[in-house]
């Protein structure tokens, strides 16, 4: 845990406001307890297009997750009208299921459960009996809107022949619930109530179009805990949309509502709640120990993106190219007088080595005399001013000469062009 006294400055790790501390922020907040993540990683990176994801690769990415601190995960297998499942959700739960990651193994089927009046090729039994032979021991039947009031009547018997079979079989399971933010909320309720009753072990609400906002999400939240029969787990799942995956599933959390998240925020459409910025800005500014050990955070999203071919936007934060890149004149100069590990971070909130990042400096087109002073200091090479205008000219006429992305030099090419260049001039002048 990064945090775990709330406070706004520690020495090494983080500064922030001392306002996210204060008594009035923080009796708004009604976490989980025990707070546990859910993790998507595995089926989300199944769901992203274009990802070139082995077998063995998954394989791998479980291993790290589960080396990060994530004790649930969830993965996705639908027969979708056919007589078999997917290939490769299919290949991904037995490849998953069968070792032991440190996790539990939580997989959704659409043929665990009906409308109570279409039904499937494939039975429940049939399906459990699958997944229970491929090792899988927590089922998610999805609860979806019945079409009528007799429907809906069949839809819970067949809930309720569901939990007898699985408990035969040493099972237990959680319930799937899509589109929550625009379904009638007392018939979701409701379905809910009768799956809590049946021994559910957990509800996962999906706003699955992000159609909840912070706030409502929210409220949202709270008015559904405070109708359950029981207090049972809650998870709350949401894309990013809007560009507020990462709000909005602090928001559920603050009232309530474990987020459910995946590395990078790897998914379909927008993509998903990022587990590094959910997990580093809740142990950070609330000061709410997550479970995952942060160091990793960074590895495991390169592990992601190499595994996957997807990669890591230079933009994204905590893990990102650019989160502890320095370019800019004034971020130049302290990071090279300071050194990457100084503190506080530059321009920065959060030391990168708490989520295994590195502050790293560039020579790119904004600069500034003094940052040539600085860089040949550094070098342990003294100059006066004409010397210092030669180089910091040099440097710029060398990312000028650079005609592709990044248009820049990094720290060591920086470093060799300002004592060549020096060495340049020096030679120069005193031959004249």
């Amino acid at each position: 845990m990064i945090n775990p006294e709330r406070s706004h400055l520690v020495e090494g790790s983080h500064w922030v406001s001392p306002f996210n501390f204060d008594a009035t922020v923080q009796a708004q907040f009604d976490w989980p307890s025990p707070f546990a993540l859910i993790d998507s990683t595995l089926r989300k990176t199944l769901f992203t297009a274009g990802a070139t994801t082995s077998m063995d690769g998954f394989v791998r990415i479980a291993a790290a997750l589960g080396a990060a601190g994530i004790r649930e995960e969830s993965i996705n297998i639908n027969w979708g009208g056919g007589a078999s499942p997917l290939p490769r959700e299919a290949a991904l739960v037995r490849a998953v299921a069968a070792r032991d990651f440190g996790f539990r193994l939580n997989v959704y089927a659409d043929t665990l459960l009906s409308d109570g009046e279409n039904y499937q090729q494939v039975g429940m039994k049939e399906t459990v009996d699958q997944l229970h032979e491929w090792g899988v021991r927590t089922f998610a039947p999805g609860i979806v809107p019945a079409p009528s009031a007799p429907a809906r009547s069949h839809q819970y018997r067949d809930l309720e022949k569901f939990f007898e079979y699985v408990r035969e079989l040493g099972g237990d399971a959680t319930i799937t619930l899509a589109n929550v933010g625009r379904r009638d909320f007392d018939d979701l309720v409701a379905a809910c109530n009768v799956a809590v009753a049946l021994g559910a072990r957990r509800l996962d609400l999906m706003d699955s179009t992000s159609s909840l906002g912070p706030e409502a999400m929210k409220l949202f939240v709270r008015t559904f805990r405070e109708r359950l029969v029981e207090d049972v787990p809650i998870t709350m799942h949401v894309h990013d949309d809007f560009g507020l995956g990462t709000a909005t599933a602090v928001a559920a959390a603050t009232a309530g509502a474990s987020p459910d998240v995946s590395v990078s925020g790897m998914s379909y459409r927008a993509g998903f709640a990022a587990l590094e910025e959910v997990v580093l800005g809740l142990e950070v500014l609330y000061g709410v120990d997550t479970g995952i050990h942060v160091e990793q955070l960074t590895s495991l999203a390169q592990l992601v993106a190499s595994e996957s071919s997807v990669s890591l936007p230079p933009l994204k934060p905590v893990v990102g190219g650019y989160a502890h890149l320095k370019h800019m004149p004034g971020d130049v100069i302290a990071a090279i007088t300071g050194g990457p590990d100084v503190f506080p971070p530059v321009s920065s909130c959060v030391s990168p080595a708490v989520v295994g990042g590195r502050q790293e400096w560039v020579w790119d087109s904004l600069t500034t005399a003094r940052m040539a002073e600085v860089l040949l200091q550094s070098l342990g090479l003294d100059a006066d001013a004409e010397e210092i205008a030669f180089v910091r000219s040099s440097l710029d006429d060398a990312v000028a000469a650079v005609t592709s992305y990044p248009r820049w030099l990094s720290a060591g090419d920086a470093s060799r062009v300002a004592e060549e260049s020096l060495a340049l001039y020096r030679r120069a002048s005193a031959h004249a």
